[in-house]
Parts: structure tokens; sequence; C-alpha cells
């Protein structure tokens, strides 16, 4: 099958943007990491995926009481509730409202451990989902976590290396070398150049989907 070059042409655009904000924020000092954070959510995520789908911020609980640390960029779903802060712009979301996580880094391969320590704090957490109807892939109880980096590693056995040994992160995408690789719970795709981008989008586009069909309530979390 012929590869669509019409796609692979946005997303060149796309991965230009992006690596932009990069060298944009790197002045930037404390504020680098926001500004990079915002930059995958606006100029990526946001335009990427329907609008019903929120991006934001926050912590996440389950029903079992756990709480994560704070995560850079929670996908929601877009038929369950969260809680903000009043005139803040960071929320508590409940484990079954995301969809999925995304651990934003300037550099993947300095900031391996910032990635790893997010995991290991947001493992804990289970979605536990009423009646669910199986529609393709069933959605788990993990919630699933994605790293972006926008420099890092520049070979994707590295990147596959490195997921072995945290299984649960789901994938890695390297956006200035060009570079994702999926976890085998997510068909361990592997991408290179500007389909990287596609290699990430494909994986949260299967997360989003296996939500389609689930329910929960709400009420379970206080009695």
């Amino acid at each position: 099958m012929p590869v669509n070059t019409h796609i692979l042409t946005r997303l060149q655009g796309i991965q230009t943007i992006l690596n932009g904000v990069h060298q944009a924020s790197v002045p930037m000092t404390s504020n680098t990491s926001g500004a990079e954070r915002q930059g995958i959510i606006d100029s990526f995520l946001a335009a990427v995926f329907p609008s019903h789908f929120r991006f934001g911020t926050g912590d996440a609980t389950d029903r079992n009481n756990n709480r994560s640390g704070q995560l850079d960029v929670v996908i929601e779903y877009p038929f369950a509730p969260s809680l903000p802060i009043p005139s803040g712009q960071t929320r508590l979301y409940l484990a079954e409202s995301i969809a999925a996580v995304i651990e934003v880094k300037s550099n993947v391969a300095v900031q391996w451990n910032q990635a790893t320590h997010t995991a290991n704090q947001l493992a804990p957490l289970t979605r536990d989902f009423g009646s669910t109807m199986i529609m393709g892939q069933k959605a788990t109880t993990e919630i699933p976590l994605f790293v972006v980096g926008y420099t890092g590693w520049n070979q994707i056995q590295t990147l596959q290396t490195n997921l072995a040994t945290v299984p649960n992160i789901h994938g890695i995408l390297v956006i200035n070398e060009g570079f994702f690789a999926s976890s085998p719970q997510f068909g361990g795709i592997t991408a290179s150049g500007p389909w990287a981008l596609w290699g990430l989008i494909t994986c949260l586009h299967q997360a989003m989907s296996t939500m389609k069909a689930t329910s929960f309530n709400p009420l379970s979390y206080a009695i």
C-alpha cells in the first residue's frame, strides 16, 4: 500500500511547529516545562483530535483512594466528570475519566528518571468500569501513559529497550529525532521521521476508542 503523502506533509508541518516550540522555550528556564507542555496540547493534541476531548493537567484518584502526583497532560474521556480547582487550571480526575496520560519532557533521555517516577505514581491507580460492551479492544484497568520528549534518544532500539524496563509506560515519542515505539499492549508500533507523530496518534486513538462502550457510577467514590 503506498504511503499517503498528504498526511506525511501535514505531519512534517506539525513536527516543524513543535520543534519551534522547543527552540523558543529553551531560554525560558523555569517556564520551559509549562510552555512545552502547552505546546503539545495546543499545537498537536487539540489540533489533531476532535473538540469534544479535553486536554488538561492535574492529579488523578481512584475508588481505592490512591492518588497520583501531578500529571503533565491528561486526555479526558468527554462523558465523565472531573473536579477543577476554583480559579485554577488544574483538575482532580477520576481514574475512569482518563483515556490516557502524557508525560512531556524537554529531553527524554536526560529526564527519563522523572518519567519513570510519574509512571510509578500513576501505576497503583485502577479504572473500575461497570457494565462494558466490547467493541474491538476492551478498556484496561490501568491508565495508559505515554512519554513525549522534544529531544532524546536517536535510535528506535533504545526506545524499545527503555520501554521494556518500565512496563507501565506504553509508548515513547522523540519529536526532534522523529522516533516512536509503543509497548506490545499497543501493538509494538515503531515509526520514524514525521510518521513518529502518527504512531502516537494511532495509540492515543486506540486508548480513546476503548472507552466508548464503558460506564461507571461516580457515586461509587462516595459510598
